[in-house]
């Protein structure tokens, strides 16, 4: 292997990607969307536990253990199914709170009132007033869209009326909220006017309501964010920037959150009628979190276990310290104990590794062999319990992260002996220089 023309090659990389990644993390738009988004996960969590009780994973009841299931379901459901679906049903109404206000705090603005306006910015753009039962769905994740665009919209506005002075102001001794919401008068009367307005053209010349015109026009981005395409370079680009020290699984998270969110509440509506036999996608949190990230970025757990089994005492001891964050995804200690960020001799397979296994999972997702996601559970969860209870208690999907475990290890074995024989070579070299300088003394 020609290390100095990896070397070559993760300069040229590093030089081409570290301003884009600079630029997307000092994007306050796309801080405001992972800050949004993150705001909503307690409520989708609380939301996706109730799922294995309300829609039992058992094709029928034939054991008496999937009996009790079944009447245990049927028993929790009247009491479980309003908060299974009011969690998750008006999830984009906390998103646009959510991403209104962090944006507002980026610009130093009333965060509360912001995200209010935020709110009610997208209960104007979804047409609230008059949503029928078909479009109610507008408030869950058919509105996320519409939640972002209806978020930074009201608050740009804000923010260009408070630069130019165009608010109410008050006296100094007024108490601060009411000095606050005389501030914000004036932009939130021209957010909600002017989206008033919006939607009267809109359904005049289209017949149709915002979220229903981005429904259409962003069908083909879904469509193309649950393709393995999606996949295989959402993981570039995400192990390209880790290489380089950027936590690249927040630019790629921020990103891909609207459409896995839309993506998940439709594969749980699809499941929630049970004359669906395969649900619609496959590219959704827990695929990532748990087939791509097996112990964290980069598929590096079985790295833990040749590490403590490792000649150099450097990676015995990097492996003892990352063997329980690992576990539960966390491999800190891996990335910058072996080192593998800006190390070239792991480039390849930290790159490449996740992207054989995502394959892999993708190919055997579309066979129905493994099943599909239908629960969102938090990243730290390991991986293979994390991946069955993702699918409603998958075994296959499990044994696929097992397998995952084992590939990785044997695509990782070779670049690790190659790194673990310098690493000892070096570690001779000074047991040398301190023998010979203790003689010397």
């Amino acid at each position: 292997m020609n290390h100095s023309i990896m070397r070559v090659f993760a300069s040229q990389v590093e030089q081409v990607m570290n301003p884009v990644a600079k630029l997307l993390m000092r994007s306050q738009h796309l801080m405001a969307l992972r800050d949004g988004f993150q705001l909503a996960m307690p409520f989708i969590f609380v939301g996706c536990m109730f799922v294995p009780i309300i829609f039992p994973p058992f094709a029928n009841a034939e054991s008496a253990f999937s009996i009790r299931w079944f009447e245990l379901a049927n028993t929790l459901r009247p009491v479980l199914l309003p908060t299974y679906q009011l969690t998750l049903g008006v999830v984009g109404l906390i998103v646009a709170f959510g991403i209104s206000a962090s944006l507002a705090k980026h610009y130093q603005l009333p965060e509360r009132l912001s995200g209010l306006t935020g709110c009610m910015a997208f209960l104007m753009l979804i047409g609230f007033d008059s949503l029928g039962p078909d479009q109610i769905r507008y408030l869950g994740g058919a509105g996320l869209f519409t939640a972002i665009i209806a978020s930074i919209y009201s608050i740009e506005i804000v923010r260009l009326f408070i630069r130019q002075g165009w608010y109410i102001k008050m006296p100094d001794d007024v108490p601060i909220l009411t000095v606050q919401s005389f501030k914000l008068m004036i932009p939130i009367f021209v957010v909600v006017t002017s989206l008033s307005i919006f939607n009267v053209g809109m359904e005049a010349k289209f017949g149709v309501h915002f979220p229903q015109l981005i429904e259409a026009l962003f069908r083909p981005l879904v469509s193309a964010s649950d393709s393995l395409g999606a996949v295989l370079i959402s993981i570039f680009i995400c192990q390209l920037l880790w290489f380089m020290g950027i936590h690249g699984a927040l630019i790629i998270t921020g990103i891909m959150n609207p459409f896995w969110m839309s993506n998940l509440l439709e594969n749980q509506a699809a499941l929630e009628e049970s004359a669906v036999a395969v649900l619609p996608h496959i590219y959704l949190p827990a695929f990532w979190d748990f087939f791509v990230l097996v112990g964290g970025v980069g598929s590096t757990l079985p790295l833990v276990y040749l590490a403590i089994k490792s000649r150099s005492n450097q990676l015995k001891s990097v492996g003892k310290v990352g063997l329980i964050p690992t576990i539960f995804n966390i491999n800190e200690p891996i990335l910058f104990g072996f080192p593998i960020i800006m190390n070239p001799l792991f480039l390849v397979p930290f790159v490449f590794v996740p992207m054989i296994n995502a394959t892999i999972a993708w190919f055997l997702t579309s066979a129905e062999i493994l099943d599909r996601v239908v629960i969102m559970i938090p990243w730290s969860v390991p991986a293979p319990l994390g991946a069955a209870w993702a699918a409603n208690g998958s075994v296959v999907n499990a044994l696929m992260v097992l397998f995952a475990i084992v590939n990785a290890y044997f695509l990782y074995l070779p670049f690790f002996r190659a790194h673990e024989k310098i690493l000892v070579e070096q570690e001779a070299e000074r047991a040398e220089l301190m023998r010979q300088y203790q003689q010397k003394s």
